[in-house]
């Protein structure tokens, strides 16, 4: 006989409940892949609302509507940004259209130069020309059709933006609802401890935006004395550009800095060479220095925080993930710190007792 005890046998017991649990979890995760998108465009427009909160919040404590309060902030938005392209492509159609302008000189010393009358009296010119102008008509179906798509595709994006924009506006008015009506599903203590973590949340979401545009200015500021300073046309347009993509953490300061260098390859080789070193030091201050900074004093987040949430959240969702990133961990952070406070809390008595 064998002295080894018998073999227990463990039973596992999945209830349907549990079952169906897994199942709406599964489908939740393959609806929230399939409509990635979507949800990404959700994320940015609860990001600008709860950062514009605050102001609408402070309109409403003076008296105003919330509803006025959120459109009038809007509005006034919306204005700075028109003007602010305004002044980006007003110098650019001015020179578009001195172009235009000057196009019938430009031909009339084309036609009367001595390498066109050359080439117009060399044999087998009007066969050249007619192949070319053969060649232009075959290629109009495809050109028309590329102009259709980049009109179609910014089209698109004009809507996209307007989606956007009243989505954000909706969600601003209405956060006040939202809120209680999500509180009006748990108990009173849940409600006054996790309450005010919901305010405190949104002023991180709000000061993180003010930082990023902080940033952006401070970036702007950089690109338009260097523009200046080597002489490179409509410094303040370039400067307004280099703020606006900025605006972008880690990939837009890299645009923004391949614009000045070829705009100043039109003055000279040195002007480019002098903005390129310009550049390449600034990002790097900007990216370690400035950035973290900024945040830290910002939102109470820490160097190595802010940089390792862009850099995630960058690789997994590209440009809006490097933009959602620190909003998002400002948020977290502000949750986190409040469900670990007694716990601590408790920590810290068993410290004080041992």
């Amino acid at each position: 006989m064998s002295d080894q005890p018998p073999r227990q046998q463990v039973e596992i017991t999945v209830s349907v409940r549990t079952l169906l649990v897994l199942l709406a979890f599964g489908f939740l995760v393959m609806l929230a892949l399939l409509s990635i998108g979507t949800l990404l465009s959700i994320m940015i427009a609860a990001v600008i609302a709860l950062g514009l909160d605050p102001v609408v919040g402070e309109l409403v404590k003076r008296g105003w509507k919330r509803g006025i309060a959120a459109v009038t902030v809007f509005i006034a938005l919306g204005t700075a940004v028109v003007v602010l392209v305004l002044v980006t492509a007003g110098p650019l159609w001015d020179q578009i259209v001195e172009f235009l302008e000057a196009l019938p000189g430009y031909w009339e010393d084309l036609t009367n130069s001595d390498a066109f009358q050359t080439f117009i009296s060399t044999a087998g010119a009007d066969d050249t020309i007619k192949k070319l102008l053969q060649d232009l008509a075959s290629g109009l179906p495809d050109a028309a059709t590329a102009v259709l798509g980049i009109a179609g595709s910014a089209f698109g994006s004009f809507l996209s933006l307007v989606t956007l924009t009243f989505l954000s506006l909706f969600l601003l008015i209405e956060r006040p609802g939202i809120t209680d009506w999500l509180f009006g599903f748990t108990p009173p203590e849940v409600e006054r401890r996790w309450r005010p973590v919901v305010e405190d949340t949104v002023s991180a979401i709000s000061a993180s935006l003010v930082g990023n545009v902080a940033i952006s200015v401070v970036a702007a500021v950089v690109a338009g004395l260097s523009a200046w300073a080597f002489g490179l046309p409509f410094p303040v347009v370039l400067a307004v550009i280099t703020g606006l993509l900025d605006l972008i953490p880690q990939v837009g300061a890299t645009v923004a800095a391949v614009i000045l260098v070829a705009v100043a390859l039109t003055v000279s080789t040195p002007a480019a060479i002098g903005m390129l070193i310009i550049q390449l030091i600034y990002q790097q201050v900007e990216n370690y220095i400035i950035y973290p900074i900024v945040y830290r004093r910002a939102v109470e987040l820490s160097a190595f925080t802010t940089i390792a949430s862009v850099l995630i959240a960058g690789t997994l969702l590209g440009v809006v993930g490097a933009i959602l990133a620190v909003p998002f961990a400002a948020a977290l952070k502000v949750v986190f710190r409040e469900a670990g406070a007694p716990r601590r809390a408790r920590m810290a008595a068993l410290r004080e007792s041992s």
